[in-house]
């Protein structure tokens, strides 16, 4: 596209994404759509062969564990997306006029973490049609199953979050449609079906009632549904316990926040929004972060603490083997790589704004999110490598299959985050 009829100088510069294409948009699109097709041929092994290409194994078989990487992928982007649009709904409700410029960024990581987190649940299924049967045949049990539970709310939450993005973008539809070419108008018209000038009071409305309306869905699922698939059950070391709520929702706002942090820094260097994106949202996010990351560290104290002062003995194992055993060397360098020095630097940076630096809050935010998801590896399949029948320790090693769609799962994301910048303005127009 050409960028003539851009007036003006602002939105000229929001815009730039949408009227110019770089040899880099090309570069990328090529790279992330040749991840896919590889992610696309592993899951094509996968539905050919059967789960035996993955390194999931059930204890009757050669005991391992029967849920690996791609049920640690799902609790990731779940939280991802719950702590997402969480910011963005805060944003919207308090007003914090300093943070607009990323209240679409973290609704538009909500909408595509969602789709992952669906996404990996289809690859775990191993035949996508039991989708398909558990909607048809168990949705009268809700009340017997968490995971009807979890089903109904990602729905609910799913419908709800492309309605307020939705909302949200068509006034910055209407502001720059007629300031494109012509040849491109009729891709957007029909987004604005039913547009008046006059909606925007109206719209802010809706969009407020929606966010109420998330933000409590937030709290149900990841501080309450999702926790359930694992606190609810007695049998299983290492998940039951009342903790699981909170700990979820701390993690899935920690994990949100941490990509803000990322994709906001990223499309401030792309696009040159240093006047767009200031220091000072760095600032603040990197210190709710680091408050936030340290509410998570002592849930970790208190799991570990509860369990070695007088833990059952398959609990204790557990502990031993993140602690003492095979899994230490994960466990402390998620700990205190991931977790504890990206919280100090963090938290010197909020006592001390003299010494703040946008990179190191950057590579801080990249640590704690990586730290997050070997959190969720760890929490998943620890616990069914140690049965609490007498049966022997399990091992699990994920396979290629495994490891290429977690990957795929990256690429989507990312492919898709990009054509959305592509199509439609990441900044809202009339706020910046």
């Amino acid at each position: 596209m050409k960028g003539e009829g851009i007036e003006s100088k602002p939105e000229e510069q929001l815009l730039r994404p949408i009227i110019y294409t770089t040899k880099a948009f090309y570069v990328a699109i090529a790279v992330l759509i040749g991840t896919t097709m590889w992610s696309g041929y592993a899951w094509w092994t996968q539905l050919t062969q059967g789960l035996v290409v993955t390194g999931m194994r059930d204890l009757g078989v050669s005991f391992g564990s029967p849920w690996g990487v791609y049920i640690a992928n799902f609790i990731w982007y779940v939280g991802i997306a719950h702590g997402g649009i969480a910011v963005s709904a805060g944003i919207r409700i308090t007003k914090l006029e300093k943070y607009r410029p990323i209240a679409r960024m973290a609704e538009l990581l909500t909408v595509i973490t969602l789709l992952m987190a669906g996404l990996s649940i289809v690859f775990d299924l191993g035949r996508p049609d039991r989708i398909f049967f558990m909607i048809i045949y168990y949705w009268d049990r809700i009340g017997q199953s968490p995971l009807i539970w979890d089903l109904t709310v990602i729905f609910a939450y799913s419908i709800l979050s492309v309605t307020y993005l939705y909302l949200t973008m068509r006034e910055d539809i209407a502001t720059y449609l007629e300031k494109l070419p012509r040849r491109w108008r009729w891709f957007y018209k029909p987004f604005l079906l039913g547009y008046s000038p006059g909606e925007k009071e109206k719209v802010d409305q809706i969009a407020w009632w929606i966010a109420i309306t998330l933000i409590v869905l937030m709290a149900l699922l990841s501080g309450g549904v999702i926790p359930w698939l694992f606190g609810l059950m007695v049998s299983q070391a290492g998940w039951y316990g009342a903790v699981q709520g909170p700990y979820f929702l701390t993690a899935a706002l920690v994990s949100a926040i941490s990509g803000i942090i990322i994709i906001a820094s990223i499309i401030r260097r792309l696009f040159r929004w240093e006047k767009q994106i200031k220091p000072e949202i760095f600032k603040g996010l990197g210190t709710i972060l680091a408050v936030l990351t340290v509410i998570y560290l002592w849930f970790i104290l208190h799991e570990q603490l509860t369990i070695r002062y007088a833990g059952p003995t398959t609990e204790l194992a557990i502990s031993d083997a993140l602690l003492m055993g095979s899994f230490s060397p994960i466990y402390w360098t998620m700990l205190i790589v991931g977790l504890i020095l990206p919280f100090i630097y963090l938290a010197i940076q909020a006592i001390y704004p003299k010494v703040f630096s946008l990179k190191g809050t950057v590579i801080s935010a990249i640590l704690i999110l990586v730290a997050l998801w070997v959190k969720r590896f760890l929490l998943v399949v620890i616990s069914l490598l140690y049965p609490r029948l007498p049966y022997p320790v399990g091992s699990y090693t994920p396979t290629w299959v495994e490891w290429s769609l977690v990957l795929g799962t990256l690429a989507i994301a990312s492919l898709l985050y990009i054509v959305f910048i592509k199509i439609y303005p990441i900044i809202e127009l009339k706020r910046s």
